[in-house]
């Protein structure tokens, strides 16, 4: 299974408030959305916000705020299920 390195392009974008890492993320997963997603599930938070003040949408799913691309490394096995693999959880 391919081994994905997700990486934010804009920590300061307000929208990163939904979310409880802001670093880098190396997950094993079959595609991008998969890997997105289990992103998504291990990092994302509700925010508040005030009434007619918008909504903060989940960084991991939005190409303009993390990068996603497919890594060799060594240290990370293909083998195995989804999964994040860095940080460490």
């Amino acid at each position: 299974m391919p081994i994905w390195e997700l990486t934010p392009v804009d920590p300061l974008d307000p929208n990163w408030e939904a979310s409880s890492h802001l670093g880098r993320v190396i997950v094993r997963a079959l595609n991008e959305d998969a890997a997105r997603d289990q992103a998504e599930t291990a990092f994302g938070v509700k925010t508040r916000f005030p009434p007619g003040a918008g909504f903060k949408a989940p960084p991991w799913k939005r190409p303009a705020l993390v990068r996603a691309e497919i890594i060799r490394d060594e240290r990370y096995e293909e083998k195995g299920p989804t999964e994040i693999l860095f940080p460490v959880l």
